[in-house]
């Protein structure tokens, strides 16, 4: 019988203590490595991840001043760094219920608390490593986003009667859910239910039934989770974007409310919870939530400018308009180099100095506004548009309003609930036919330039409709419907020549604008199965 090595593996070692890495690599060593790299602090390992492929990473959740574990990991997932064949594993000395769920939340492969033995580190890692070769195929086509393709080769392993059925199962669902074949997803996880009641099968059905529409349902299976489950905080999220979306909003913000309590360093659900808490007029709760959210976003991929914007808004609420300015200060060193930063940082002030009474220095931050937006489309979110909008119009700048209003709604004219909140914003200063003029005007307008790349590719005209629909982007450039299409002329044009890589990272770029709208999610992922099939005939 061959003895247990790890002869070939490439390593990676994060640890901010020399001696914890020089221990840590001479424990792996001694099963024959010969290829260790060591990291100390997340920049350090996040650069290496990006430029080497990885084996194994062990990483290590305290690492000072700067990311720790939990954000390197959530980086590595959210920029793609860390293919699903790499055992990732945590290493630590605490055991606090917040370190140790909110590590967790990001699913590392294993999790070991200080001192690590040699023993333990080999049992986990043969055990691991065992799992990854065997569906190594199966995260490949995944990281070459071959959907299909993995989807066949989880299918072929369960039927060669693989040991990890519920884990190729579960990734199954997921990637179907991906897809839009919510029925296939459905059907996988009953038939994971009707033997054994693992909640991520709950969780998925959960959301095959979200995204179906079918809302009352989806809640009671994350109810059910809940009941059995009331540490997989997952579900928590799940229900209380389900009861906001059923106008419960209250029961929304107390399901956040025990997510919270139970794993806090979640930064998407401190958000979370701000946002139905301010919904609610819970301003207290609001400012907590988002001071804590700005806290945890030190040194996350995903901390936006409007974790500050938003925190300063509700410390106005709160009558602290001092500490506001100060916060939206931060935004410039914490941003240096965004322009969509320095925009809200801009609207921000603007609101600021309108609560405070300071009209000309309100004004002047509404001036830096449209210089840095001027030729620059889609730099201004719907959120800081509509707060640029709502102060241009308290100081009767109703064409400055209506300029950056233009521009959202051509964005996004088929989000009822946005065009709504515009028109409210205009009735309360008084304005709401010209509301509806403005809305009714531009909506048709970009409908009809959206129809005229649409006739363009129907008579044939595959090349004129691309062009088009290049130039209809760049002018709405967060518009799912246009770039769905420009996606779709694409797609055409190559059917109808030859599939090069630059159309087709082209197209797949549309397609990932559109897909942050769930309305239009089953388009997408039909146009991104095209685009993979396209890409695997490019290959052979």
């Amino acid at each position: 019988m061959a003895i247990w090595n790890l002869k070939g593996k490439q390593i990676l070692v994060v640890d901010d203590f020399p001696e914890m890495r020089s221990m840590m690599r001479s424990m792996v060593a001694a099963y024959g490595v010969d290829q260790v790299s060591q990291a100390r602090d997340g920049e350090d390992a996040l650069e290496k991840m990006a430029t080497t492929r990885f084996d194994i990473i062990l990483c290590d959740y305290n690492l000072g001043d700067g990311k720790d574990g939990q954000q390197i990991l959530e980086e590595a997932k959210y920029r793609e760094l860390l293919p699903y064949a790499t055992v990732f594993i945590m290493v630590t000395a605490e055991n606090t219920q917040e370190m140790v769920m909110g590590a967790l939340e990001y699913q590392p492969d294993a999790y070991l608390s200080k001192p690590v033995t040699k023993t333990v580190m080999q049992v986990r890692l043969k055990k691991l490593l065992d799992k990854k070769e065997s569906l190594r195929r199966i995260s490949r086509a995944m990281e070459n986003r071959e959907y299909a393709k993995a989807i066949k080769l989880c299918d072929s392993a369960i039927a060669a009667g693989s040991k990890y059925r519920f884990e190729l199962a579960k990734l199954q669902s997921e990637l179907f859910i991906r897809t839009g074949d919510y029925e296939r997803a459905e059907a996988i996880c009953e038939q994971v239910l009707g033997e054994r009641e693992l909640p991520w099968a709950l969780l998925n059905l959960g959301k095959v039934r979200y995204f179906q529409g079918e809302l009352d349902e989806a809640d009671t299976f994350f109810e059910r989770i809940i009941e059995a489950n009331p540490n997989f905080v997952s579900a928590y999220d799940w229900r209380a974007k389900v009861q906001n979306k059923l106008g419960a909003t209250q029961a929304a913000q107390s399901t956040l409310q025990e997510a919270v309590n139970q794993s806090p360093k979640s930064l998407l659900r401190q958000r979370a919870l701000a946002d139905v808490a301010d919904s609610n007029e819970d301003y207290e709760i609001t400012e907590k939530a988002r001071r804590r959210a700005v806290r945890i976003g030190r040194g996350s991929t995903l901390r936006e400018p409007r974790d500050f914007t938003a925190f300063a808004k509700v410390l106005v609420k709160n009558n602290a308009a001092k500490e506001a300015l100060k916060v939206v200060g931060n935004i410039k060193h914490e941003f240096r180099t965004s322009r969509e930063a320095e925009v809200c940082a801009a609207v921000t002030t603007a609101l600021v100095h309108d609560a405070m009474g300071q009209d000309d220095k309100a004004n002047q931050a509404l001036d830096q506004v449209l210089s840095l937006v001027d030729g620059r489309p889609g730099l201004i979110d719907p959120e800081a548009a509509m707060d640029f909008a709502r102060v241009c119009l308290v100081h009767e700048r109703k064409d400055d309003a209506d300029r950056i209003m233009t521009e959202v709604i051509q964005n996004h004219y088929e989000d009822k609930v946005l065009l709504e909140q515009i028109g409210t914003l205009y009735a309360d200063a008084g304005l709401k036919q010209e509301a509806d003029q403005l809305i009714k005007e531009v909506a048709e307008a970009a409908v009809e330039i959206n129809n005229q790349g649409v006739r363009l590719a129907k008579d044939g005209k595959l090349k004129e409709s691309c062009d088009f629909f290049t130039r209809a982007v760049r002018d709405m450039p967060k518009n799912p419907v246009v770039n769905l299409n420009a996606a779709q002329s694409l797609i055409m044009l190559m059917k109808n020549d030859v599939p090069t890589r630059d159309l087709l990272a082209k197209a797949r770029d549309y397609i990932q604008v559109a897909d942050q709208d769930d309305g239009h999610r089953q388009w997408a992922n039909k146009l991104r199965a095209i685009c993979d099939n396209l890409s695997a005939a490019l290959q052979l």
